[in-house]
């Protein structure tokens, strides 16, 4: 009787560990997968960081301002500028 009680002990102790081992595995799977996101996540915001200072640059925007505008600005002298009064 004794026998089979240790038998029986030793036989729930091993699916017991196989069963945690495998919940491990899957949440070490999830973790990695996790990671990798995190990863091309920051690769991503980098890049748009990146393209921000690019594109914000003052001497780039005056080259993509004269490339795709070309003539459609001109400047204004602020005492051009007047106040208009709208009485309904």
């Amino acid at each position: 009787m004794k026998k089979y009680i240790i038998f029986f002990c030793i036989v729930g102790l091993i699916i017991a560990t196989s069963i945690v081992k495998s919940s491990t595995r899957q949440l070490e799977k999830n973790v990695f997968i996790l990671e990798e996101e995190v990863k091309i996540l920051e690769e991503k915001l980098n890049f748009l960081l990146l393209e921000n200072d690019y594109l914000s640059n003052p001497e780039r925007l005056i080259g993509l301002k004269d490339k795709l505008f070309e003539d459609k600005f001109f400047p204004l002298n602020p005492k051009d500028i007047k106040k208009f009064e709208i009485n309904e």
